[in-house]
């Protein structure tokens, strides 16, 4: 029950925030411009999300050791990543620079959050199990 929670916390506002932006794109209440600043900070910290997800899949299994370094370096990774995103949406894509720093990092905090709830309950998951 409380995985299905942490799923359904961690879908639910991403999901809502991008139908909103679509609906006033859409609506041609936002300009273009800050519909796509919006929506790559969006994408830009999903993306990041979800190769968090996966290091986690990956390393819970494995010893600690191999844990630590794949999830911490796979942080490290992810890190450098969203640097290197940040500073080509802001070079080549032509977004507005307030917009899409507030909306990225306001998510890569969100998804954060969610990622440590969702480590935190398979960890217990799997000290559970093997007691």
């Amino acid at each position: 029950m409380k995985k299905n929670r942490i799923l359904y916390f961690s879908g639910i506002i991403p999901f809502l925030f991008l139908l909103v932006i679509l609906i006033l794109h859409l609506n041609q209440t936002i300009k273009a411009d800050l519909f796509y600043s919006l929506f790559y900070g969006f994408l830009f910290s999903t993306s990041n999300f979800l190769l968090g997800i996966l290091s986690i899949h990956f390393g819970l299994e494995k010893s600690d050791k191999v844990f630590l370094i794949v999830v911490f370096g796979g942080l490290v990774v992810r890190l450098f990543l969203m640097f290197i995103l940040i500073v080509i949406a802001i070079e080549f894509l032509f977004v507005r620079l307030n917009s899409f720093i507030f909306t990225t990092f306001i998510f890569y905090f969100y998804y954060l959050i969610v990622e440590i709830f969702i480590l935190n309950q398979k960890k217990n998951l799997i000290i559970k199990t093997k007691q």
